[in-house]
Formats: structure tokens, sequence, C-alpha cells
């Protein structure tokens, strides 16, 4: 479960800071990573240095909103604006919060950025490998088009969705409670920045 977190944490930070075009994509994706294993293995930097330059080179590429959004299904159209806004924002911090250790644990672990697919005209699949011990785990950069700029929307890991796996969490809890106690779940989670 750790490699996977570790793995996670990876794809959640391989993004860049301008508008990005599917031509791009892959080089893009390859080079951020290269940036963000420099950034982990300076040992002069402490964690909460890592933090911020992480973030700071790699927050644009995420749309955190389209992902809260698919994460709650049709019960996100139910809310208000401003619990809406409220909702992306508790679950960009949890998304963070629950990787950013795992990933500032970061040894030796190689990732190889592979193929790029369009399965769809507004769609864009970056199919990667993350290599540890040996032991190879296959993850997916899903991208979408927004506006002219590709972004990620959700991650796939050996096979399983992030941003489904949430949902399916986020459903159940919502049968037997309300969206105050699912706010309240979310901000639990330790305080990360978020620039919002």
């Amino acid at each position: 479960m750790k490699i996977l977190k570790i793995l996670l944490s990876f794809c959640l930070f391989a993004n860049m800071l301008f508008a990005l075009s599917k031509d791009e994509i892959k080089n893009v994706v390859e080079a951020k990573t290269d940036e963000a294993i420099k950034i982990l293995t300076t040992k002069e930097l402490s964690s909460e240095q890592k933090t911020t330059q992480l973030f700071a080179i790699f927050d644009p590429l995420f749309d955190y909103k389209q992902m809260a959004k698919i994460s709650l299904g049709k019960k996100f159209n139910a809310l208000t604006p401003n619990e809406q806004d409220e909702f992306g924002k508790a679950f960009e911090q949890k998304l963070k919060a629950s990787y950013i250790d795992k990933l500032l644990s970061y040894t030796d672990q190689k990732i190889i950025i592979k193929e790029q697919t369009q399965p769809q005209p507004n769609r864009i699949f970056l199919s990667s490998e993350l290599i540890s011990n040996a032991n190879k785990y296959e993850f997916v950069y899903k991208f979408y088009n927004s506006n002219d700029n590709w972004l990620i929307y959700d991650i796939e890991m050996i096979g399983v969705s992030l941003i489904q796996t949430y949902r399916s969490q986020f459903a159940d809890m919502l049968e037997s409670a309300d969206f105050a106690t699912l706010m309240k779940k979310l901000n639990e989670t330790a305080p990360i920045k978020v620039d919002n």
C-alpha cells in the first residue's frame, strides 16, 4: 500500500505553470517529474520547503475542481455555489494531505513516462510506470481539454480510478449522513497550504 501512495504522490505533482497543448503533454510531464525528483533528493531542503516548491511547480496542471465535482457525482449539482466551493477546497486539501508524507519519503524509485493515446477527441491518457525494487506499477494520467488547456481530471493506478474510489466512498457516507458530516470528515485532514 505504501508504494501505491508514493506512486499517487508523483502523479499528483506532475504538472506545470502554463497552458498545455496535447503535443506537449508527454515531454512536459517527463521534465516536471525529473524536476520533482531533484527537489525530493535535495538534502539541504526541509520537508516544508520541498512541499512548497512542489506545489509551486505543479499545481496548475490538475483541475481539482473538476476532480471534486466528479468525486461527488450528481450530488455536487444539488449543492449551493458556496457549498461547491467549500467542498472543492476541502477535497483538494484532503487529496494533497493524504499523500504528501509518502511523496517526501521518496528514495530511489524510477518513473518512466510511456505512451500517450487519445481514446476520445477531448481525452488523452498518458501511460506511465513506477519501478521500485524490480517491481513495476502501471499508472495512467487522464487529461481532458479545458479551453485549449489539457488538465488532469483523474489518475488510474493498477487499473483503479482515484476519483471513482473517492466517489464510492463519498456515496457510501452520504447514504447515512448529510453534507455537513462529509465536510467535517474532509476537514479533519491535517492542513496543507491551498492557494485558491
